[in-house]
C-alpha cells in the first residue's frame, strides 16, 4: 500500500509536536514527528510495550533512556538513531525549531490510528 505525505493528515500532539502516521500494518508502523523548540525543563518520560527505533531526520534533541538501573541522557543530531526496548522509560526535548524524527514501532501503535 502507498501512503503519500501530502495526503496524510497531521495530528497535533501538543503545543510543539505534530505527528503523521505513515505506512503501517498490524505489526509495524512508521510515524514522522515534527517539533518546535521546547522550553527548557525536565524531559517528559513515557513508556510503552512497543519496541521503537528512532532516526533523526532533521535537528537536534536531548534524549533520555531510563531502564530502572541507569539513566542515559544524550544529544542526538541529524543522521543519529536510537533503539528503545519495550517498556523502557524514555523521552526527548527538541533543541531547535523544525526538528523531525522518523519513528518505527512494532507492533503498530493502535493509539496513533
Amino acid at each position: 500500500m502507498f501512503y503519500k505525505d501530502q495526503e496524510i493528515p497531521a495530528d497535533i500532539v501538543d503545543s510543539n509536536t505534530t505527528r503523521k502516521v505513515l505506512a503501517h500494518s498490524g505489526q509495524i508502523m512508521y510515524a514522522k514527528v515534527m517539533f518546535a523548540k521546547a522550553r527548557q525543563g525536565e524531559i517528559p518520560l513515557h513508556k510503552h510495550v512497543h519496541e521503537q527505533v528512532t532516526y533523526v531526520l532533521k535537528g537536534s534533541f536531548r534524549f533520555m533512556l531510563d531502564n530502572g538501573e541507569t539513566r542515559d541522557v544524550q544529544i542526538v543530531k541529524e543522521g543519529d538513531s536510537i533503539h528503545f526496548p519495550s517498556d523502557v522509560l524514555h523521552g526527548c526535548i527538541p533543541l531547535e525549531d523544525g526538528g523531525i524524527l522518523l519513528d518505527a514501532f512494532t507492533p503498530a501503535r493502535a493509539d496513533f490510528l
